[in-house]
């Protein structure tokens, strides 16, 4: 068990933790883009609102593509994505490299969680899976806290822009930790029903009833967090 956990947990856990950096990080730095790069407060919600729009779209595609290639190997090239992405962030100049940069992340880590639940039903005993799964979304929501104080004192000490340098290394640390030590998914649990398709998907019914409430919990969570954006920036405007 302990070894599933280094090998396993551990590596997905890393990226949903980061995911969950990535999310908030914005509310932290919007002042300093402001005040560096003379941004509007328009130009840090739409920085900040990408991410949301880009992880909601491509939801499904990674859904069929962590089920037809494994979370080993989706996660481990997502997030190498993000880490490249984050890089570019950090040596943006203007709003435009920064809006695609923050959607690149947001494809990056869009696959954090569900590919951590997906390993988590390949690997752990069933008895197990409630409480792994816990402790992930646990961890996960531990990279909100860290985008608080923590990051504020790098923040202080590097500057965003060395700030999202740090997070583009620890990103590519995540995807080699994922790509080295996760093992590839046991061949006995490989699904032999026909893959999904966006057709089959959007025709069941099941999906149209959760859908809308889904959309709705998870669209006011990052409502909110836009809104934190521009309520810090409001306030650092103030002072």
């Amino acid at each position: 068990m302990w070894r599933l956990i280094a090998c396993v947990f551990v590596p997905f856990a890393a990226g949903y933790y980061l995911s969950y950096l990535f999310r908030t990080i914005n509310t932290l730095i919007a002042g300093r883009l402001v005040s560096d790069l003379g941004l509007g407060a328009a130009d840090i919600g739409l920085i900040t609102s990408i991410y949301f729009l880009v992880v909601t779209a491509v939801q499904l595609p990674i859904g069929m593509l962590l089920d037809r290639y494994g979370p080993r190997r989706v996660q481990s090239v997502l997030l190498a994505i993000a880490a490249m992405r984050a890089a570019l962030f950090g040596l943006s100049t203007g709003f435009p490299s920064l809006l695609v940069a923050r959607a690149m992340i947001g494809l990056g880590t869009a696959a954090a969680l569900m590919s951590g639940l997906k390993a988590i039903v390949l690997w752990f005993p069933r008895e197990r899976m409630a409480l792994i799964n816990g402790y992930m979304i646990m961890l996960g929501s531990l990279g909100a806290v860290t985008a608080t104080a923590p990051s504020e004192v790098l923040l202080d000490w590097i500057g965003w822009r060395g700030l999202f340098e740090s997070l583009a290394a620890a990103s590519g640390l995540a995807a080699i930790l994922i790509n080295v030590l996760v093992p590839e998914r046991p061949l006995g649990l490989h699904d032999s029903s026909k893959p999904a398709t966006l057709k089959t998907i959007y025709s069941d019914a099941p999906f149209w009833r959760i859908a809308p409430l889904s959309a709705t919990c998870v669209g006011s969570v990052g409502n909110a967090i836009v809104m934190g954006c521009a309520l810090a920036l409001r306030c650092g405007t103030a002072g």
